[in-house]
């Protein structure tokens, strides 16, 4: 699909207010939710849309929960999870919510610095009979002094390679109760029923036993052509468990 940036949109709150609301929702586990997208009701939408335009008042939309303007400061922030330790290579449970075809492997959970290097690196991955990915044994992930990891792979006692995290300035970075979280620039596209919208974004938290919990969210609005009223909104949502191994990180 291509994307493209639509102007001037004029219930910009409503949008921007789901903006602010979802990556907190998103960063919170919930196993007995079955997942999926959860669609509101058109009708109620719309007239919620109406009775604002009679003069009835909407609330102003809520800012944006607190994404640093600077993701170096951002990851310094003692809010933030410290995850050294060492770690299956593969998603070990989906907590939540529905996998793709390709479940992102431990080294995959951050950005990282130098993508060339990063894609160099996974080419070496092994691969099965079919070629498919197998996952290392074991990633470690080692916080540095500026808040970012060092994470390296491993077959067995074989160093695959390492690769340096860091965000780039097109996500924004908050940490919270132990939990980092990111979200990307929000993409638009417009199909035959009018202007639709979408952003997404990850979170990371340790859970009782130590594991990795990577959350991963869409979040998609939908609207009329006509004065572009709201048609609906949903989020799809994933949980994804790696499994400690242990926490020390000599390999």
């Amino acid at each position: 699909m291509t994307f493209e940036r639509t102007k001037d949109y004029p219930f910009s709150g409503r949008r921007n207010a789901d903006r602010a609301r979802m990556p907190a929702k998103a960063m919170r586990e919930t196993p007995s939710r079955a997942g999926g997208m959860a669609f509101r009701s058109m009708s109620l939408t719309i007239a919620s849309i109406l009775l604002c335009a009679m003069g009835c008042g909407c609330a102003s939309a809520p800012e944006p929960r607190d994404y640093a303007a600077d993701n170096s400061k951002a990851v310094r922030s003692p809010e933030c999870p410290d995850l050294s330790g060492v770690y299956e290579g593969r998603v070990r449970q989906i907590v939540e919510g529905y996998g793709p075809n390709v479940l992102p492997l431990a080294d995959e959970i951050f950005h990282a610095e130098n993508i060339e290097a990063a894609e160099a690196m996974r080419a070496g991955y092994r691969r099965d009979a079919n070629g498919r990915r197998i996952a290392p044994d074991a990633t470690v992930f080692q916080k540095n002094a500026d808040g970012n990891y060092t994470v390296t792979t491993y077959y067995g006692t074989f160093q695959l390679g390492s690769l340096k995290t860091r965000f780039n300035s097109q996500v924004k970075v908050s940490c919270e109760a132990g939990t980092i979280g990111w979200i990307a620039p929000e993409q638009s596209s417009r199909s035959e029923f009018g202007p639709n919208y979408s952003f997404s974004g990850r979170s990371v938290r340790l859970d009782s036993n130590g594991d990795i919990l990577l959350t991963t969210w869409t979040h998609m609005s939908y609207h009329m052509a006509l004065l572009w009223l709201p048609m609906g909104a949903g989020t799809d949502k994933t949980v994804y468990r790696y499994k400690r191994l242990h926490s020390s990180i000599d390999h």
